[in-house]
């Protein structure tokens, strides 16, 4: 056996006045209960900073009109309107990245049209339309603006007018026609910024503008279908060859291509496959573009897309005989990047589901104003907001089999009046305790502790627990919480200054002390 050798320690040495306010400081962080989180901004707060550095700036949102989930998903079993089994298509790109990351197995939509799936796509809501989607703080694009970016629009469906409105700049086909393309570029002027990066956008979108006849010149009807796809997604990898240029600019392209709900009305089942296979193929390069450049890449549609039968040409999915069957109204949803799980959600769940979920991506506690979705489970890592209407002092738990570990505890970073909202990123799923103390004496809360489980990003409400005027109804709360707001409830142990004044006599006589011993013999120079 080898022994370690033991280096004695030398009390001689210089006395460092830098080392030894920062072991004080470090002592007194240590046992004052502060939690080991970061603060990036007021009132939010990362449990892991590395997460916070690897969550991307950008997202790619493709919208294939017409992509029914039962031509996807193995474990759905889809008919035509026949009673004909519906086959798979062959997509390995597809497979790859919901492979990888978190698929939805069932979502519905509430309308199978065009124009109102992509107003629920962007405003999380079951009944939008295009004019919800004009009013203001409505859409994804409304409120991720407010959060500093860049709204990049290529959309072959779905382009309506308040749509188109709300990118800093778009292009749009104004025929929706696969042999009759017209691409019209148009910029929105909000608040002047990234005019550098817009106007390098729209020389892309004008390059591929002139050359989108290459793409569908083929003889090959299946070829030409296809190629109005690939248009599409080929401008979007050189969009993101532009945001490359600008590391650090968070943005949103969203991407609608056209050809898969075209091939569906008018060429029937087998095409139907056939150009869903070829957008697979065609998606490759976009998608290991989104890989390389840390971009959550997300793909869903506006509705499906059914068939009488296998053999007649045409198919649809708003008349009254398609417009109820499963192959309609299910829909794909795939979310793949950094911090997503790689998991299947077979759960049911709906199209307005999709704007929270792609929100949460980020962070972002704010929803689109008339949002009604729920927040899916994607992310490994779910985030907790907290909000007040004054402020508050908060304590976060995480319960175990072994009792209560502490996740946060606010006033490590404000010890005066804290803050009226928190957003604690980095959580892992499980069951948490969460306690809570207004700063000002005069707010009263007829409860100061809730339990809870987190396995999506959760919203606490905390003006939900007020005291209410004697003459109102008071919620019902389950058994064992404290309704009275002044009770101690073993909440913080700095809430009354006396804490305060013992901590600051501890740390005064253990300074004296230190001090004595170096200036009487413990760090005198040899």
């Amino acid at each position: 056996m080898t022994s370690a050798k033991i280096t004695p320690f030398n009390l001689s040495a210089q006395f460092n006045p830098s080392v030894f306010l920062l072991l004080t400081l470090s002592a007194f962080f240590l046992f004052s209960g502060v939690c080991p989180a970061a603060a990036v901004s007021d009132g939010v707060f990362y449990t892991d900073l590395s997460e916070y550095n690897s969550t991307p700036d950008g997202a790619v949102f493709l919208i294939v009109d017409g992509l029914g989930s039962y031509y996807l998903f193995p474990e759905l079993k889809g008919e035509t309107l026949s009673n004909e089994s519906v086959q798979k298509a062959a997509v390995p790109v597809l497979s790859e990245i919901w492979n990888g990351g978190f698929r939805i197995s069932e979502m519905k939509v509430p309308v199978p049209v065009t124009e109102k799936g992509h107003s629920v796509l962007v405003t999380g809501n079951p009944a939008a339309d295009s004019v919800m989607v004009g009013y203001s703080d409505s859409t994804i694009m409304d409120i991720l603006r407010q959060e500093d970016f860049l709204c990049i629009g290529i959309m072959q469906r779905g382009d309506f007018e308040s749509m188109r409105g709300k990118f800093d700049v778009i292009i749009y086909d104004k025929t929706n026609s696969v042999n009759n393309m017209d691409f019209t570029i148009q910029t929105n002027s909000f608040d002047g910024s990234n005019q550098k990066i817009i106007n390098d956008i729209v020389s892309v979108f004008e390059s591929q503008k002139s050359r989108a006849s290459s793409y569908t010149d083929s003889k090959d009807t299946g070829e030409r279908y296809a190629g109005y796809n690939r248009w599409g997604l080929d401008t979007a990898y050189e969009v993101l060859s532009v945001m490359e240029k600008y590391p650090g600019q968070k943005f949103i392209l969203v991407v609608s291509v056209g050809a898969v709900d075209s091939t569906g009305h008018y060429r029937g089942y087998y095409a139907y496959l056939d150009v869903v296979e070829k957008l697979d193929s065609d998606l490759k390069k976009l998608f290991e573009k989104c890989r390389r450049n840390n971009i959550f890449f997300l793909l869903s549609s506006d509705h499906g897309m059914s068939f009488e039968s296998q053999d007649k040409k045409g198919g649809g999915h708003s008349s009254t005989k398609y417009s109820k069957v499963k192959e309609t109204l299910n829909i794909p949803f795939i979310i793949y990047g950094n911090s997503i799980q790689k998991s299947v959600y077979y759960s049911e769940t709906s199209q307005e589901d999709v704007v929270p979920t792609l929100m949460s991506l980020f962070n972002i506690p704010a929803q689109p104003r008339f949002s009604k979705g729920n927040i899916l489970p994607a992310k490994e890592n779910p985030a907790l907001y907290i909000q007040a209407q004054d402020s508050v002092q908060v304590q976060l738990f995480k319960l175990t089999g072994d009792g209560e570990e502490s996740v946060f505890n606010s006033l490590g970073f404000d010890r005066n009046g804290g803050f009226s909202g928190y957003s604690i990123a980095g959580l892992t799923p499980g069951s948490y305790l969460l306690k809570w103390e207004a700063a000002d004496s005069k707010t009263k809360y007829v409860q100061s502790e809730l339990r809870f489980q987190i396995f999506a990003d959760t919203t606490i409400d905390l003006s939900d627990y007020l005291t209410k005027p004697a003459a109102s109804i008071l919620p019902d709360f389950k058994s064992g919480q404290n309704s009275n707001s002044d009770s101690d409830s073993g909440f913080l142990p700095f809430k009354k200054p006396i804490y305060f004044l013992l901590i600051a006599i501890i740390n005064i006589i253990g300074i004296g002390g230190i001090y004595y011993l170096y200036k009487k013999e413990g760090f005198s120079k040899e």
